[in-house]
């Protein structure tokens, strides 16, 4: 199996939550981030964090987002820029409950595929792009979509050379960006302990 590396989106600007969801606190850590470092650490060998400022209470290795403008599209073009690997796992830092299965699942559809430029969840919701694996041959298209202001993810799964890993439930991949959205996961990973 190629070597992945995982990091995870923490740089967004959260309006919708009114506050960094990244530093709320989640599951018995200080942090949001710091319960996702702590669990992708027991599967890939090296966990980074993408953000524009180190604003965390723990230590983690950090890309740093350069530009000044905000989107995942950006941090994308960042991450894919500076880690070593060819493939990277991104998971944006409000998704909690993506588990183990559903990233080893992942991980062996980009195993079994390895041309594939990227390898994406799809639920009856759609695709989910902050729970993806990408390769750094998308690079050259990432910087074409910037150019044109295109900032959405799902425009570079338009190709074949993507993968789409269909799941047929969608609370996996349940986000939080609203505060009743955070209390709700809260309760859960509490009833879950």
């Amino acid at each position: 199996m190629p070597e992945i590396q995982a990091v995870i989106l923490a740089g967004g600007r959260s309006r919708r939550m009114g506050r960094d969801k990244a530093l709320l606190p989640f599951g018995g850590y200080s942090t949001l981030a710091q319960y996702q470092y702590e669990r992708l650490r027991k599967i890939f060998p090296k966990v980074y964090i993408s953000t524009k400022i180190d604003k965390f209470p723990f230590r983690a290795p950090l890309i740093l987002d350069q530009e000044e403008e905000s989107s995942p599209m950006i941090a994308l073009a960042s991450i894919l820029k500076t880690i070593e690997p060819e493939a990277v796992f991104i998971l944006g830092v409000d998704l909690p409950f993506v588990d183990k299965s559903i990233i080893h699942s992942l991980l062996q559809s980009f195993a079994d595929n390895p041309k594939a430029e990227a390898v994406v969840p799809v639920t009856p919701a759609g695709a989910e792009p902050l729970c993806t694996i990408y390769t750094r041959r998308l690079l050259p298209r990432i910087e074409d979509s910037l150019n044109l202001g295109e900032h959405r993810l799902q425009s570079l799964f338009e190709t074949e050379k993507i993968l789409r890993v269909p799941f047929k439930e969608t609370t996996s991949f349940a986000n939080l960006n609203r505060p009743e959205e955070y209390e709700k996961a809260v309760r859960r990973v509490r009833s879950e302990e």
